[in-house]
């Protein structure tokens, strides 16, 4: 098989090759240099209650997510409905009384980052991904958990193992090119991010347009099982959890920061973000 058409899919689900790249456009100012900083914009739009700050920090594509605890079923909040609810909100604003980040894993542009914050009555538990745009580093995707005064996170012994279950399924998606593999693996909104691949710094597809992408491989009766995966991290957090993978393809390692939810007893991938960790990210 031709060896262009699988760099766009070697990594994870990104196989849209017949897919149109939409141009970035070129930001006036580059804005936050680090992971931190994009996450501190974050607490900032927070606790002041501004959605221009909370613009800065987030793409605009990023979706918020939380499992509800009664029923297990996931929440989604766009960007816009976040904005709106800031701008619409007639109380004063109340500020975190604390704040914590911490770096999970960076590698070049990209990043995986826990983020807790605590006010009087409650805490929120966050895994975000990050990744270096060409108008510098935005979170492009959030899962969270609420946690209650004097509660604990729920704790799932199986969850770690049922995690890499779940990776080890999307990784044989990409090596059969299956869509039926990616549709029980995944939300079916899940975006997936591409960060300097094949001199692109950075695009995104939905789920969808990289089925299509596996679907015309698998016409043609092509796979990809040469390509070596590695699982090297899973973190766990109630009903929410990330994991970061590698792969090399052709002398090059890529690697996967995925958000992972558990939606009525499921696992599944919910937001993804992958490329090349020695561009970018400098």
């Amino acid at each position: 098989m031709p060896k262009s058409l699988p760099l766009l899919l070697l990594a994870t689900l990104c196989a849209c090759t017949h897919s149109p790249v939409m141009p970035t456009p070129t930001p006036a100012h580059r804005q936050h240099a680090t992971p931190e900083e994009a996450v501190q914009a974050y607490f900032r739009a927070s606790d002041t209650r501004s959605s221009q700050t909370l613009r800065s920090a987030f793409h605009p594509s990023a979706l918020m997510l939380q499992v509800e605890r009664d029923g297990g079923a996931l929440r989604r909040v766009t960007q816009l409905e976040w904005w709106q609810r800031l701008d619409s909100s007639a109380s004063p604003p109340q500020p975190a009384t604390e704040r914590h980040l911490k770096v999970l894993d960076r590698e070049g542009p990209l990043a995986l980052v826990e983020a807790v914050s605590r006010w009087p009555g409650h805490a929120f538990d966050d895994l975000m991904l990050l990744v270096e745009t060409p108008g510098g580093w935005r979170i492009v995707g959030k899962a969270f958990e609420r946690i209650e005064v004097g509660e604990q996170l729920p704790s799932v012994p199986s969850a770690e193992g049922d995690i890499r279950a779940v990776l080890a399924r999307k990784i044989e998606a990409h090596a059969a090119y299956s869509p039926a593999l990616l549709h029980q693996t995944h939300t079916p909104d899940c975006p997936y991010y591409r960060v300097h691949v094949k001199g692109i710094p950075f695009d995104w597809v939905t789920l969808s347009e990289a089925a299509a992408g596996y679907a015309d491989h698998q016409s043609r009766g092509e796979t990809d099982r040469e390509s070596p995966w590695r699982i090297l991290a899973v973190e766990v957090r109630g009903s929410i959890a990330a994991a970061k993978l590698d792969v090399v393809f052709e002398g090059v390692r890529y690697i996967d920061h995925l958000l992972l939810v558990r939606e009525r007893g499921t696992w599944r991938i919910a937001a993804a973000a992958w490329g090349d960790p020695k561009a970018g990210g400098r």
